[in-house]
């Protein structure tokens, strides 16, 4: 199981409450952070929130799915959210999204390097994947930033049409070289200080 709240400066992943729904709502009923994702409905409709951060805890017990919101290390802003799957399926191993108005200010980065280490640090997985739209650069960087190289690029079904993705991985022994070889090294420094 992975820490309920972990921070990786200069974000804090913890996991959703209820209390999130409104914040979520705003953040992904722009449809310029909705459209590049595979899994946000567009129009995101009232309630869809709600009914979203509801499944978080039967999926983290079944060690299918981990959902973490993406806040600043004080916790004050919701900034967006960001997931790991330890078996990759029809879905990448790790998907994000972060609210435009954080767009450019290194939280995806940040947060996509967290839930890597831990993924690594905490779990049997040996490789992570992730993937973005190849009109989306900007997820390339995030990606590039935290070590994860281009696979292969395919065609996929978006949103009614057929886009190029593109498909990046990262092994646990280049994680492992990248943070200079000791595995508890890079993992982020779990936050219990908050109230849960």
């Amino acid at each position: 199981m992975l820490p309920d709240r972990v921070t990786s400066h200069p974000v804090l992943l913890r996991l959703f409450t209820p209390a999130d729904a409104p914040g979520v709502q705003a953040l992904v009923a722009d449809a310029q952070v909705a459209e590049p994702t595979a899994s946000i409905p567009l129009p995101y409709s009232p309630g869809a929130a709600t009914a979203w951060i509801a499944t978080h805890d039967a999926d983290r017990q079944r060690g299918t799915l981990y959902t973490y919101a993406i806040t600043r290390t004080d916790g004050a802003a919701l900034i967006g959210a960001i997931t790991l799957r330890p078996v990759a399926d029809l879905h990448d191993s790790i998907g994000y999204w972060i609210g435009r108005p954080y767009w450019g200010h290194g939280y995806a980065t940040a947060a996509t390097m967290a839930i890597t280490a831990l993924a690594f640090g905490y779990l049997d997985c040996e490789t992570l994947t992730a993937s973005h739209l190849e009109r989306n650069p900007a997820s390339a960087r995030i990606l590039e930033k935290c070590g994860f190289t281009l696979l292969r690029t395919v065609m996929r079904e978006h949103r009614g049409q057929v886009e190029a993705f593109c498909v990046r991985g990262l092994s646990r022994d280049v994680w492992e070289l990248r943070i200079g070889g000791s595995p508890g090294a890079g993992l982020p420094a779990e936050d219990s200080t908050a109230d849960r």
